[in-house]
This record gives structure tokens, C-alpha cells and sequence, in this order.
């Protein structure tokens, strides 16, 4: 479906930094955003200058210079993980690009784990709020899914048809965090980085966001005590959708022990839980879904219709699916998407934090048009504001 010009890019380029065209084509990108190829290439001409498969090369170009510099991974390897279809294409490109061999661009250096696994760094823009971020993942954190433990965070995410082990943690002298990744295959790596890069907003600029919320008096000094807000995310945009059904009018530690429930129910006898995919979710018993009836059908509808490819999932179709309102629609923005304007209105969390401020919870949307485009990093402060 049709997102909007802003959006259709902004999704475009997360789908290629996926890895979308390095095994399909630009005709089927265009039609997961529900637009034509040639409008899609002319979105892209006029918003960045070029085509989305010159976006793709570079994007390839970038990954294996990292997967170079930060792996010991065979030259071979990186070549088809960073998604060239020959070496001897991939060696042409680099010599092109970076005017020096593969070989040249190796750092002669081990990062090679215990476990089999690599590790990768994850730049960003700094300020960085880690504590805020961290602090995000342990009160949602799902238990035997997800741990927040010594400053750092573990879970398994779904890669297709293969679920991979993660722990990140951070480097702060380095302004990144590392990333480290059992169980992959090399094709996973680009998609893993992509998402890891989302769930935790490393592609921010703290600077532009902080020019427009620093105006605001009441959020100044949030800002202050808080530099660098992030608005971090869920693994997918269907793990988003979950849990957002899941959490309408209940705390987060009722959203949370429904997650587990669930989780626990569509765990594999390999005891390594992950969050439960569609196909599981649909198949369970009504009784293994503790919410009203209403909110259950939403999220049993949403499984149902997704359990043959949840990466087919789109906000429009969301939208229109019976069960989900605009506080709904407005999370999965934010935490899936990655949406930087989302804001979900009349959340009683934005409603008491901006009230503690002096400022009136009837006029918060009102007033929250002064934070345009930075909307999802206003919620994310004014959330951050009540932690303890």
C-alpha cells in the first residue's frame, strides 16, 4: 500500500539496507511499497539524487569494507554476504569504489570468538543514551526471549527461516556498540545489522532533533538531563504489531508476562525460546491468549493472515485490520517502522509525564505539533522521564 512520498523512502532504503535487492529486483521493492518501479525510481532521483540499485551497490560496497576490516571472514564470504553475485564482481567493485584489493582493505587483526560467532561495531552519531535505551529493553524485556544483564543485551531474532544469537553491548570511547552474532549464516549478516541498527536508533541525529525539541521549555531541560534520546524498537514490524495488541490498556509488566506466556507456548523443544512467529501464534488454542475477546481476534486475525510471510506485513493493511486503533497504529510506527514523527496520542504514560511538567494533557497533541518531524523522540523523552 501506498505510504507517502517521505515514507516510501524512508522504507525503501531500510529494505535495501536488508539486503531487498541483493536476491530480488526493483520491480518486486516497488511492489512491497505498493508503488510502481518507475515511480519508485523517481522518488529516489528526486529525494537523494540516485537509483535505489545505485543506493544498493553502495550499501554493498559499505557492508564488505566492514565485514572486511572487523572479520576474519574469507574474502569469499564476504563477497556473497554482502550480497555480490561473484567474487570476481565483487573484486571489480572494490577495486573500483575504494581504488585497493580486498586484500588491501583487510586489517591484519583476529576477531575471532570462542563460540565460532563475530563481532561487529555499530556506529552512531553521538550523544548516545545508552542508560535510556537499556533501560527500555529491561522493562520490556521478555522473559526467556530477551536479558538485560551486565550492561548489555541478548536475545535470539528471527532471520527468515533461521533465528540467530545476539548480544550487544556498548563502546562508548568508540561511539558504537558491538555486536556480537552466533549461529548466523553469512547471508543473515546484512539483514541482522540492519535490524540491530533500528531496534537501536543508531542512525539518529541527535543534533537536528535536539534544535527542534531544545526549543521547547518544558523539554529543554529533559534533553538536557537526557542527551542523545533514542527511540528504540522491536525485532520486526509483526513483533512490533504483537506486542503492541498485547500491551492496549494494560502495564508493561502485564504486556510482558503475556508475551512469555505466549512465547513459552510456541517455544521449540530445543529450549532456545525466541519471540513466537505468526504461524505459531495461529495455531494456538484461544484459551493460550489471556486478554478480551475483542483484543484476542485482533491478534489471532493478524496471525492468520501472516502466517505464510510476516515480512509481507504493511502498516496500511494494520491499519485497516479490525482491533487496531490509532494508539496501536501510532507504536507499531514507532517501535517497528522506525517511524521519527510517530506519536501514539492519548497515552496515559505522554499524558501524566507532560502533566508532571505543568503542561496540559488535554492540549499535549495539540502542542505536540511544535515537535514535528522529532515527534517519536519527544514520546521516547517524556517516556524516559518516568523511569526510575
Amino acid at each position: 500500500a501506498w505510504l507517502g512520498t517521505a515514507t516510501t523512502v524512508r522504507r525503501a532504503l531500510q529494505l535495501i539496507e536488508q539486503g531487498a535487492l541483493n536476491q530480488g529486483n526493483l520491480e518486486e521493492l516497488a511492489a512491497r511499497l505498493g508503488v510502481g518501479e518507475r515511480y519508485l525510481r523517481k522518488l529516489f532521483q528526486r529525494e537523494l539524487g540516485v537509483s535505489p540499485t545505485v543506493v544498493a551497490h553502495n550499501q554493498r560496497l559499505l557492508f564488505a569494507r566492514k565485514l572486511l576490516a572487523e572479520t576474519d571472514l574469507p574474502i569469499t564470504e564476504v563477497a556473497f554476504a554482502a550480497g555480490f553475485g561473484s567474487v570476481r564482481r565483487f573484486n571489480s567493485a572494490v577495486r573500483s569504489q575504494f581504488r585497493q584489493t580486498p586484500g588491501d582493505l583487510r586489517r591484519r587483526r583476529s576477531t575471532s570468538r570462542p563460540d565460532g560467532g563475530i563481532s561487529l561495531q555499530l556506529h552512531y552519531r553521538p550523544p548516545y543514551d545508552w542508560e535510556g535505551v537499556i533501560g527500555f529493553f529491561a522493562r520490556h524485556a521478555v522473559v526467556g526471549v530477551e536479558q538485560v544483564e551486565a550492561g548489555s543485551y541478548r536475545r535470539r531474532l528471527w532471520l527468515g527461516s533461521r533465528a540467530v544469537s545476539i548480544r550487544v553491548r556498548p563502546l562508548p570511547r568508540r561511539h558504537a556498540l558491538e555486536l556480537q552474532v552466533a549461529e548466523a549464516d553469512n547471508s543473515q549478516l546484512m539483514p541482522l545489522v540492519a535490524t540491530v541498527r533500528r531496534m537501536f536508533d543508531l542512525d539518529a541525529n541527535p543534533a537536528a532533533i535536539g534544535t527542534v525539541l531544545g526549543s521547547d521549555p518544558l523539554l529543554a531541560p529533559l534533553l538536557r538531563a537526557c542527551p542523545g534520546i533514542r527511540a528504540p524498537g522491536c525485532g520486526s514490524l509483526f513483533e512490533a504489531s504483537v506486542r503492541a495488541i498485547v500491551g492496549q490498556q494494560v502495564s508493561t509488566a502485564a504486556a510482558r508476562s503475556i508475551c512469555a506466556r505466549l512465547a513459552l507456548a510456541c517455544a521449540p523443544d530445543s529450549g532456545h525460546p525466541t519471540f513466537p512467529r505468526a504461524a505459531a501464534l495461529a495455531a494456538l488454542e484461544p484459551d493460550h491468549f489471556p486478554m478480551p475477546g475483542r483484543r484476542r481476534a485482533a491478534l489471532q486475525a493478524l496471525c492468520q493472515q501472516h502466517s505464510g510471510g510476516e515480512e509481507l506485513l504493511d502498516l496500511d493493511a494494520l491499519a485497516a485490520a479490525a482491533g487496531v486503533g490509532p494508539w496501536t497504529l501510532d507504536m507499531v510506527r514507532m517501535r517497528g517502522a522506525g517511524e521519527p514523527d510517530a506519536f501514539p496520542r492519548r497515552d496515559l504514560g505522554l499524558e501524566r509525564a507532560w502533566q508532571a511538567l505543568g503542561g496540559s494533557a488535554a492540549a499535549l497533541s495539540e502542542h505536540a505539533e511544535h515537535w514535528r518531524p522529532w515527534r517519536a523522540y519527544a514520546a521516547n523523552l517524556l517516556w524516559r522521564s518516568l523511569a526510575p
